[in-house]
């Protein structure tokens, strides 16, 4: 018979597997991902992606080594990685409420300004057909040139260009921030989500890991106190003890 609750370990080895899934799952991913969108995130993104799908599931094969031995200084190891997974995650999760509110909260004025920067024309000029939308707050904030990929080719979102502006003909009449901020907030507002779900699965691993240190320790308590009890003169064994 083992030291750890039957229960206690299943459920602790589940918890680990779908940690090993899940890390495994994007290791894949990321290893056929297109190689622009490692350009795109930039390399320090890139290295944290990776970093974090290889830590955990080095930290989740600790964990079934762990649960497997019933080694008490594996048990510890993983409860305090645990711990920290489970403070860095918290924190994580508070940094996108926190980016999220304020990208809630930008004022119209600012975005405006943002056009005075090449980088945010050209992503712009790259997005605007995919989005249908022209410009960050209105077409206006071209100027007196309207690029190309603010013609509108459907008629429902679609609005004639003013006579004194070059450009197409009919133009897109959304403006381009309000579609990306609410994208934006939904990938926050996800990233979020799975931040704090990590955080609470790594709650659980820490009290589980706990619970079993316990159990070990007073499996290996109970033998010492007999082993102990044998050794002292005048010691019976007890029919049935």
């Amino acid at each position: 018979m083992g030291k750890i609750n039957g229960c206690l370990k299943c459920v602790f080895v589940l918890l680990n597997a779908l940690f090993v899934i899940f890390g495994v799952l994007m290791i894949i991913g990321l290893v056929k991902a297109h190689p622009q969108l490692s350009s795109q995130m930039g390399p320090g993104s890139w290295a944290g992606l990776w970093v974090f799908s290889v830590g955990m599931l080095l930290v989740s094969i600790l964990g079934l080594t762990a649960a497997k031995t019933e080694k008490t200084a594996l048990l510890k190891g993983f409860a305090g990685l645990m711990g920290a997974i489970m403070i860095i995650m918290m924190i994580l999760g508070i940094v996108m409420a926190s980016y999220r509110n304020q990208l809630k909260n930008i004022p119209p004025d600012f975005v405006r300004q943002m056009m005075a920067d090449n980088t945010v024309q050209e992503g712009l000029d790259n997005v605007q057909g995919q989005l249908q939308c022209c410009g960050l707050m209105s077409y206006e904030d071209w100027g007196n040139r309207i690029p190309l990929s603010c013609e509108c080719l459907e008629d429902n979102v679609c609005t004639d260009r003013p006579g004194h502006l070059e450009g197409p003909a009919k133009i897109y009449s959304r403006p381009c921030f309000p579609i990306v901020s609410d994208l934006l907030v939904y990938a926050l507002t996800f990233s979020m989500g799975v931040f704090f779900v990590f955080a609470v699965t790594a709650l659980l691993c820490l009290g589980a890991s706990l619970l079993m240190i316990g159990q070990v320790r007073r499996h290996d308590g109970g033998r010492g106190g007999q082993a102990i009890a044998m050794m002292t003169p005048g010691y019976k064994l007890i029919p049935g003890i």
